[in-house]
């Protein structure tokens, strides 16, 4: 998508009357459908299968619900704000490369175009072989008079060690870490400014991801992008948007994620130089990095008084702990894997990168809000049943003539994945990538659903390809 395309999102109300009713008929579906259920699994289909199907359709409910009615775009309260400019923070937008000449110059041209004036851009160039550190080069000397520096790494480090090193010299007080293969909207930076400004507890802030090519071509032109695309917008907007609520978002995306200063700088070093099960585990945890921000406390609220000076004040919420938030207003479009064998790769990391994080946020979910702990455990319990919930419904259970129960729960597979897409049109009228959530969905059930041991398995493999 090229730049001058990239949305700059202004709408604060997401749906007319017309589409909030039939959410809230989604609501009601998904409720009497959970009621089918426990009435089957007591008396026709197998009972664990059963119990499993309504956890899932129970955790739906509660997602969808709570994400409809209780998520609140932190954006929206303050969107009409106006910081003094002796006020602004700095951020330090960084973005660690490596091997990206064909995109670099979409991402890194919409960090310089940025709205917001105060910023500074640290690229690391982490060891590319290709034109890439030329291209950067080429961009220095076209905004040669910008806050723009660029560092070139003869020996490639890593992402995590990338990081580190542009922390070395960043002086933001705010972070806006980006991919590499992503690009941001042009208020972006401006708009996250605002709701750190307006809450000093807010430690970490994530945005609202979309997949550059989700529009190109016909049907099944970048099929496999359209259908993650038609998932990460659901993902952001129900699973964020819940948790968000209780200002416990579980993972800030690598795509874009704003972080204060004082949250994460003293972990960078920890972060970057991770090991597990005594040895180095090399990829970027976001999910590491997002419980580093969940388990900690900011010292005190710094807000500025009219001399500019920073003041204290006592009030806390969540006892204390520093938020972490997402907003939808926050709009980036980003890369993802185009074919099916990157894609499994991808998401083998992912998982291997979830299984790390289970010994750091599963430890400390219990301090936050009581019911956002309720909701992660059971979901994360639910990743770990699944696999034999699908070789008992899809392989044990018809070999041995039982077809009731598989036939319920591949209804109920289809039926989750028709909500999904079903909310993602009402939210994005017009857009046709609705069609392609119920092929995600069958992805996810026979294709991902086995990932999670593999990645387990090969836990201490960490190579990246």
């Amino acid at each position: 998508m090229a730049l001058n395309s990239i949305p700059q999102h202004t709408k604060l109300k997401e749906l007319d009357k017309k589409r909030w009713l039939v959410r809230v008929l989604l609501l009601a579906a998904v409720f009497t459908v959970l009621m089918v259920k426990i009435y089957l699994t007591i008396y026709v289909i197998d009972r664990a299968v059963g119990l499993y199907a309504i956890l899932v359709t129970f955790a739906l409910f509660n997602v969808l619900f709570i994400s409809y009615f209780c998520y609140r775009d932190p954006y929206a309260k303050v969107h009409n704000s106006q910081i003094p400019q002796n006020q602004k923070p700095l951020v330090s937008i960084v973005v660690p490369v490596k091997n990206e000449e064909d995109i670099i110059k979409d991402c890194v041209s919409s960090c310089l175009n940025q709205t917001y004036d105060k910023k500074e851009i640290i690229v690391i160039d982490d060891g590319s072989t290709d034109r890439t550190g030329k291209i950067l080069d080429e961009l220095k000397q076209e905004y040669k008079n910008s806050n723009f520096n660029i560092v070139h790494l003869e020996n490639s480090v890593g992402k995590k060690r990338a990081v580190e090193v542009a922390s070395k010299i960043a002086k933001g007080h705010i972070y806006a870490f980006m991919d590499s293969d992503c690009n941001m909207a042009l208020d972006a930076v401006e708009k996250a400014v605002k709701i750190f400004h307006a809450d000093p507890q807010l430690g970490a802030l994530t945005g609202h991801g979309r997949v550059i090519n989700r529009h190109t071509g016909g049907f099944f032109d970048h099929f496999l992008e359209k259908m993650q695309d038609v998932y990460a917008d659901g993902a952001c907007r129900a699973m964020k948007g819940m948790e968000s609520t209780f200002s416990s978002v579980t993972c800030c995306a690598g795509s874009l994620s704003f972080y204060r200063r004082d949250a994460i700088q003293d972990f960078i070093h920890e972060w970057a130089n991770d090991r597990f099960l005594g040895m180095p585990f090399k990829f970027a945890t976001d999910r590491r990095m997002t419980a580093h921000v969940l388990s900690n406390k900011p010292p005190y609220y710094a807000k500025y008084n009219n001399n500019g000076d920073k003041a204290k004040t006592p009030k806390r919420e969540l006892n204390g702990f520093w938020k972490v938030m997402y907003s939808q207003s926050i709009r980036v479009n980003i890369g993802v894997p185009s074919t099916l064998e990157s894609l499994i790769k991808q998401q083998i990391r992912w998982r291997k990168s979830f299984i790390r994080s289970l010994f750091s946020t599963g430890g400390i979910f219990w301090k936050r809000p009581f019911y956002s702990a309720i909701m992660y455990y059971l979901q994360t319990a639910m990743k770990f049943f699944r696999p034999y919930i699908v070789f008992s419904s899809v392989v044990m259970m018809p070999f041995y003539g039982e077809y009731l129960t598989p036939i319920v729960w591949m209804s109920g597979i289809m039926f989750t994945g028709m909500i999904f897409a079903v909310d993602f049109r009402l939210r994005n009228p017009g857009d046709k990538n609705w069609l392609y959530r119920p092929f995600f969905t069958l992805l996810t059930t026979f294709v991902y659903t086995w990932l999670l041991i593999y990645a387990a398995i090969t836990i201490k493999k960490t190579g990246w390809r």
